[in-house]
């Protein structure tokens, strides 16, 4: 049993299309598996300066698994605290869903943890859990501001900053600081 049908879903808004193909992202980065193939489960991530894109990009969960393994044990972890002494999932998808619905804008327009408008920030990235056609309201989709994004590089081993540089520099000519995060 997948224990993700029991979440709200709602299509996949024009914000997590890619801008590249202006319509939904069609594969993984990675091995490019058909992500509109029904039940496919993806990340889509985001990264913006201002209003402009960045990179972006959408990895199948067989894929963002391998990615993330190869990120140290203690970066995991760090990264794992860093979110659960800010805040609580299941209580910020209870906020998000009474407060704006299945409006995902209202989901991404404040970074999750330092609670800036997004519209204030010089940079910011948003993160979406996708199922096929829909976007899945899971405590995803957030916005992190860039200030935010600079907390969690600051928890991250050489060997893992290492494995976002490699990863960044490799799939989109990128340097830190707007690293692929992996979340």
């Amino acid at each position: 049993m997948n224990p993700m049908q029991f979440f709200d879903y709602t299509p996949i808004p024009k914000i997590f299309h890619s801008f590249e193909l202006d319509a939904p992202f069609k594969e993984c980065l990675f091995c490019k598996t058909d992500l509109m193939e029904e039940g496919t489960n993806y990340l889509i991530e985001k990264a913006f300066k201002k209003s402009e894109a960045i990179f972006e990009y959408a990895m199948c969960f067989n894929c963002r698994t391998k990615v993330q393994a190869e990120l140290s044990k203690q970066s995991r972890k760090l990264i794992d605290n860093y979110f659960n002494e800010h805040l609580d999932l299941d209580e910020h998808r209870e906020e998000m869903l009474e407060t704006y619905g299945h409006d995902v804008a209202g989901w991404i327009s404040h970074c999750l943890i330092k609670g800036t408008a997004v519209s204030e920030c010089t940079e910011h990235q948003i993160y979406g859990l996708c199922v096929d056609r829909d976007i899945m309201l899971t405590g995803l989709p957030y916005a992190l501001s860039g200030e935010a994004i600079d907390d969690i590089i600051q928890l991250l081993s050489s060997e893992s900053l290492g494995v976002i540089e490699e990863f960044s520099t490799k799939l989109f000519d990128l340097d830190i600081p707007a690293p692929v995060l992996i979340l």
